[in-house]
């Protein structure tokens, strides 16, 4: 009798690591979606300047624009999803997002006068730090998800994380424009 209430109390303490396991890694989680949302906050604090300056310069570009903040109204829109599915929806916002800047930048390039603004020069500035930023803070995402994914899907934590109602969360992945090289030929312009 002495031996089996041992038993079942080690079977107790062993699951409620393992339980208290996966909610912590849930919480690496949403700490690291925490980390990635403040700079992306950053970010669509800075779009609004950024289309502001360059309006000025690049009048009939208004659809790439438009396109712009309405991305953005989209992107922020995400912002403090905490479930799987948010998340992934968030995740493809932003990636549009940054296509879009991504078109935007470069098609700054074919403007002489907006290159050498001053304003313009820093927000670019700015804009490439909070890019840094924001994959640095992907990257510890994507990190904690693994851990998350791995303690949900392998037995016995799979049986834990429905307890918990824990599940699996996405990874971040670049689309595939975002994987296509640079080409520099346009960067030697003269």
């Amino acid at each position: 009798m002495n031996t089996t209430l041992i038993v079942v109390v080690v079977i107790l303490v062993i699951a409620y690591f393992w339980y208290a396991s996966i909610i912590g890694r849930r919480n690496k989680v949403l700490e690291a979606l925490g980390g990635i949302d403040v700079q992306l906050t950053q970010r669509h604090d800075l779009i609004p300047n950024v289309l502001e300056i360059a309006k000025a310069f690049m009048g009939h570009e208004r659809g790439l624009l438009d396109d712009i903040t309405r991305l953005r109204a989209q992107a922020q829109g995400g912002i403090g999803a905490r479930d799987a599915a948010g998340v992934q929806k968030h995740l493809e916002a932003e990636t549009a997002l940054s296509a879009s800047l991504g078109r935007f930048f470069a098609l700054a390039e074919n403007y002489p006068q907006l290159k050498s603004d001053a304003p313009m020069l820093e927000a670019q500035r700015t804009y490439r730090n909070v890019e840094d930023n924001i994959a640095a803070a992907r990257r510890f995402y994507n990190s904690s998800v693994t851990a998350l994914n791995n303690a949900v899907q392998i037995f016995p934590g799979s049986i834990f994380a429905g307890l918990a109602g824990v599940t699996a969360y996405p990874f971040y992945a670049a689309d595939a424009a975002q994987k296509e090289p640079v080409s520099a030929a346009g960067f030697f312009k003269q």
